[in-house]
């Protein structure tokens, strides 16, 4: 196994592992909305949009490069 690909599996173990211990419903306020929700779904999730967003820039390098 890669060493880059080890520490990003090892990232997303400690990840899941600490939004797991963190479960207790919190109040999430967006503007207007305010939401009631498990920590963990907000941890994950903000989780997962950042790796979306680091992939669509990746992208984003690789097209400008191209051309």
């Amino acid at each position: 196994m890669k060493f880059r690909t080890f520490v990003g599996v090892l990232f997303v173990v400690i990840i899941i592992i600490f939004s797991f211990q963190n479960a207790e419903v919190i109040d999430v306020k967006f503007f207007i909305w305010k939401l009631s929700i498990s920590r963990v779904l907000v941890i994950l999730g903000s989780f997962v949009i950042g790796i979306v967003v680091g992939i669509l820039l990746s992208l984003r390098k690789k097209s400008l490069f191209k051309s």
